[in-house]
């Protein structure tokens, strides 16, 4: 199989990060590409230009995040994401990590287009009060522990928000929220894919 990502893409840190816990890693050929860029062998692969893109053996093309989760769950069901146990818990508290992703890489669009002017209009206000208000709920509930979805896309969030926009600082007076990063912060997966600049 082969793992089409960007160093700083939180979609495919959301699969990098699965394949670990699942100690699946090794079993796929890891390509970093630019998807800004069009690099010829995403556009060969995916149409639409986007990572994560996963080829698989049989030459399928996989893409989108969650479908990639499934994918791999359905590959190699040990060391789940999607436990029987808590599993309504586990999808709610991957739902608003994801929405909160979303969000912050719509911000970040926001701003390639618009500039800094984005911040300020209806719609960069209406992103940063979501961002506000996901984080505040998430510190009332932490999410459960790895290697559920849940806490692997918590953690993406919340490292991406950083990476990009370190002036929310996210920590400040979300002390449930910044202890429960701090437990998971050493995982070999939270540590080996963390957001980088190539």
């Amino acid at each position: 199989m082969d793992l089409y990502y960007s160093l700083t893409s939180p979609y495919a840190r959301v699969v990098r990060m699965a394949l670990i816990e699942k100690e699946k890693s090794d079993a796929v050929t890891h390509h970093v590409v630019n998807p800004w860029e069009d690099a010829p062998e995403l556009v060969r692969a995916n149409p639409l230009v986007r990572v994560p893109t996963l080829v698989a053996d049989d030459g399928t093309v996989l893409t989108e995040c969650l479908l990639l989760i499934r994918f791999l769950e359905r590959e190699w069901p040990s060391h789940s994401l999607l436990p029987k146990t808590g599993f309504s818990r586990n999808m709610s508290e991957a739902g608003l990590a994801m929405g909160l992703i979303d969000t912050g890489v719509h911000m970040l669009l926001g701003r390639k287009i618009a500039g800094e002017a984005f911040d300020e209009s209806a719609l960069g206000q209406r992103r940063r009060r979501a961002v506000t208000s996901t984080l505040d709920a998430l510190d009332k509930a932490p999410p459960g522990p790895f290697p559920e979805l849940g806490a692997i896309a918590t953690m993406v969030a919340l490292d991406y928000l950083a990476f990009r926009f370190p002036e929310f600082d996210w920590p400040q007076g979300r002390p449930s929220l910044e202890a429960w990063h701090a437990d998971h912060a050493g995982r070999n997966s939270v540590k080996e894919t963390a957001p980088r600049d190539s």
